[in-house]
């Protein structure tokens, strides 16, 4: 634990260094504590445009966490007046401190644990793997399909498997990011609490206090956090573009220049999103297209094109950095921009056939709808939808809970609005703020109807709803109203407690594997292709990888071939050499 925990403290130096170099050009200081947390975020997501760029020519290896570490050293000590009084003044907030302890020597602790989940065993290792290894791999979709899902996370999980972590870094890269996200709704917590009055009270306050359920809950399981899961980034990504978006609805002032720093602050990481996982897309082109939109009436309308013009400018440049080499990334890794849909495809000799991925796409709306069934039955009817909702209902955590607050914050905010009519929503804030959401929803309901993509817009959703019923009463006390978002915390955190009992989710002891728990690697088989090209394969009828030596896949094809024979690092091609064998893999 004690490993874990000095690792993360390096870490969030590591990413707020590096943050801090944004925050200078954003025009910010770090005159704040809750600066650190924007400089953690600031930097972590600069970080995967820089690794996207360094993967095209090197393995994502020791050479680049030296590097990155020099520049946050460097960036550390040039805000070193600013940055030590902000950390001595810690030792004054001791509820702060004393609640951050416990969350660190539990969430420390869960870090310890096997990791058991599924996708991590079946692809996110192996993608991990490839990157510690190689600069970027052509043709990986035809060893693997899954490697190329061009996921720009499992960068960050690379450039943490070093020293102690070279091998295992799952045991700390979700569990950082998990952290950060609780720390700061703690901090928020508190703040509500000590806040006397609505008008000294952020929006952001309520809304990260609301949503640390969802933080505390993703820590109860098995192997809980460790794992390389990208819908982990993608859920605290999600829910930190909502933080900061309540920050710049609130900071109305007339203020352009803050404005439009707030709105640069907010396409690095809704950008950032865009490369992780393409579930993303919907939900950050809403969120940017409503904060577009704020910022023009706010600034005065499309009239004010000098305004308009110098702000396009630096999130052309941000929009140029992330999904320039992001492009590049998947082209080189299946032969398409947005792999596995059949968009920008370049013919490479590596390039996936047409066919094949029109299956694999079928195939993957299938089984988010019904595991293993016919797509010619499933996709041609809605038969799907009755077994498909009674299966996600009874999942608390994640919908009925969530899903529950939302209704009943809901029901008060219209409660409010049918007493005091207009009076209700002067706070500035209404129901048009869950149009991303309900967007984002709609669009995964008709096309990937998995829970684990929209659980985050659940739980902010949920969140939404109460800060707005908050707001709306505005003629109850405010003493009253902080009480009422206590309560409401309340219910997920006994919640919490109740799943910790019911799944004897104790502490666990130390590991036999240097304190941790690994994950044993099942039995192995070599696959040998019709060109020679070696392959192994995992003996088990589970198909997952985990650690087997590269190059590994579950779905071994004849008709596989290393671009240059004896070294895969060049890639791999693929030739049909057997009836079917497209449509069969």
């Amino acid at each position: 634990m004690g490993m874990v925990l000095l690792s993360w403290l390096l870490l969030f130096l590591l990413f707020s260094g590096l943050g801090l170099v944004a925050l200078r050009l954003l025009g910010h200081r770090l005159n704040v504590g809750v600066a650190w947390f924007d400089s953690f975020w600031l930097g972590w997501a600069l970080t995967l445009a820089a690794l996207q760029l360094w993967h095209l020519l090197f393995a994502v290896d020791d050479r680049a966490l030296i590097l990155l570490a020099i520049v946050a050293a460097i960036s550390l000590y040039q805000h070193r007046q600013r940055a030590v009084p902000q950390l001595l003044r810690l030792k004054n907030n001791r509820a702060f401190l004393l609640l951050l302890m416990v969350t660190l020597l539990w969430m420390s602790n869960r870090a310890l644990e096997m990791p058991d989940e599924s996708d991590t065993g079946f692809r996110d290792i192996q993608a991990v793997m490839w990157m510690d290894s190689y600069p970027i791999v052509p043709g990986l979709n035809n060893l693997f399909s899954s490697l190329a899902y061009n996921h720009s996370v499992y960068l960050y999980h690379a450039l943490l498997d070093t020293s102690i972590w070279s091998g295992r870094s799952y045991h700390i890269a979700t569990g950082l990011l998990l952290t950060v996200m609780l720390a700061y709704s703690l901090h928020s917590a508190l703040q509500l609490f000590r806040c006397r009055a609505q008008a000294r009270a952020r929006w952001s306050w309520i809304f990260a206090t609301l949503v640390m359920p969802f933080f505390l809950l993703s820590a109860v399981g098995p192997g809980s956090i460790s794992h390389f899961l990208t819908d982990a980034a993608v859920d605290l990504l999600g829910i930190l573009v909502l933080i900061w978006l309540l920050d710049f609805l609130q900071d109305r002032g007339g203020d352009v220049k803050a404005a439009s720093r707030q709105v640069l602050r907010l396409s690095i990481v809704i950008l950032a999103g865009f490369t992780i996982k393409q579930t993303f897309w919907v939900f950050g082109a809403g969120m940017a297209g409503l904060v577009i939109v704020v910022w023009i009436v706010r600034a005065g309308g499309l009239t004010n094109i000098g305004r308009l013009t110098r702000l396009s400018r630096p999130i052309l440049l941000i929009a140029v950095l992330f999904a320039g080499p992001w492009t590049l990334r998947g082209v080189v890794t299946s032969g398409y921009i947005a792999y596995p849909h059949a968009i920008g495809r370049i013919e490479v000799d590596w390039a996936e056939p047409p066919d094949l991925l029109a299956h694999r796409q079928r195939q993957l709306a299938t089984n988010t709808r019904r595991r293993y069934g016919d797509p010619e039955i499933v996709l041609s009817t809605w038969d799907w939808v009755g077994p498909w909702f009674d299966r996600i209902r009874s999942n608390v955590k994640d919908f009925a809970l969530p899903t529950a607050l939302t209704m009943s914050g809901l029901i008060l905010y219209a409660g409010a609005r049918l007493r005091w009519g207009t009076e209700a929503s002067r706070a500035g804030l209404g129901l048009w703020v869950f149009a991303p959401l309900l967007t984002m929803l709609l669009f995964w309901f008709v096309s990937l109807p998995n829970l684990k993509y929209v659980r985050y817009i659940l739980w902010s959703g949920a969140a939404l709803s109460w800060l707005l019923a908050m707001l709306s009463w505005s003629r109850i006390s405010w003493r009253l109203r902080v009480s009422m978002t206590y309560a409401v915390l309340g219910i997920g955190l006994a919640y919490f407690l109740y799943l910790i009992v019911a799944q004897r989710d104790f502490p666990v002891s130390a590991g036999p594997g240097d304190g941790f728990y690994e994950h044993p690697l099942p039995p192995v088989k070599v696959y040998e292709t019709a060109s020679g090209l070696q392959l192994n394969v995992p003996d088990s009828h589970i198909h997952q990888c985990w650690q087997i030596p590269l190059p590994c896949t579950p779905f071994p094809r004849k008709g596989v071939f290393a671009r240059v024979p004896g070294q895969i690092q060049h890639g791999f091609g693929f030739s049909a050499v057997e009836d079917g064998e497209r449509a069969g893999e």
